[in-house]
């Protein structure tokens, strides 16, 4: 049986799972009640939870799949966000596939040639994400972007770090998602014209530094951004997919 979650500690057991502390850390800055996010657990060990138009699954031992089913367009929700293997018991169109990458005991280290800027502008941060575009990856549109990023940081479940060169924002680092033992990397972004320079390594490292997290992960596209991130010290973990429920 699906029933609403009424208190924040039974997220505790997701607080360590890549896609789990997505909800915890959404339950953290906007609570259980609002209508911006909301919480279900069937069964005890499985956990769904929708911000905005996105649902994310965390499947348990005792999955009921024709019940999830059932209830997944109940909910509103456009985009499922779950593991390959949960994606697999549902049979919906695929609309991204991609890897979840962790890193272990992270290495907090400067930024070893640029001055770092804690909470850059956030209308600087989208105008940075725009001209990063390609056919795989499409800025998330200004207004919720910006409502969203900006709760998180005042809350501080949120933190954002920018370098800069000559006053201009070149390049940017993000986290939207943490909880004690572990914080998402959710964007990295460098200007186009001045990649291959290192300010992309040098913008995570700074991130990093903040961060108190002992474990990061990152989603990643399929094929993309593979070395980048190794380089740094993530590996994969799982593979995930973003469903439709249209």
């Amino acid at each position: 049986m699906i029933r609403r979650i009424q208190d924040e500690s039974r997220l505790l057991p997701w607080a360590e799972d890549p896609i789990g502390l997505r909800a915890c850390a959404a339950a953290a800055a906007y609570g259980l009640d609002g209508h911006i996010c909301q919480f279900w657990l069937q069964n005890e060990d499985t956990l769904l939870c929708r911000m905005d138009d996105t649902m994310m699954l965390c499947a348990g031992e005792h999955v009921d799949w024709e019940e999830i089913k059932g209830f997944l367009p109940l909910t509103g929700a456009r985009v499922l966000l779950c593991r390959e293997e949960e994606a697999e018991h549902l049979q919906l169109p695929v609309l991204v596939s991609g890897w979840v990458m962790l890193r272990e005991n992270v290495n907090r280290d400067p930024a070893p040639f640029c001055q770092a800027e804690e909470n850059p502008s956030l209308r600087e941060l989208h105008a940075l994400l725009t001209q990063c575009e390609t056919e795989s990856f499409r800025a998330p549109e200004f207004e919720p972007f910006y409502l969203d990023l900006s709760h998180r940081t005042r809350h501080g479940e949120a933190v954002s770090i920018g370098l800069r060169r000559g006053g201009r924002l070149i390049a940017a680092a993000f986290c939207t998602a943490k909880t004690e033992m572990m914080a998402i990397l959710s964007g990295v972004a460098v200007l186009p014209e001045l990649r291959g320079n290192g300010f992309g390594s040098a913008v995570v490292r700074a991130l990093q530094e903040k961060l108190c997290q002992p474990k990061q992960c990152v989603y990643r596209a399929q094929s993309e951004n593979q070395a980048f991130y190794e380089a740094l010290g993530f590996q994969d973990a799982f593979p995930f997919r973003e469903l439709s429920l249209e």
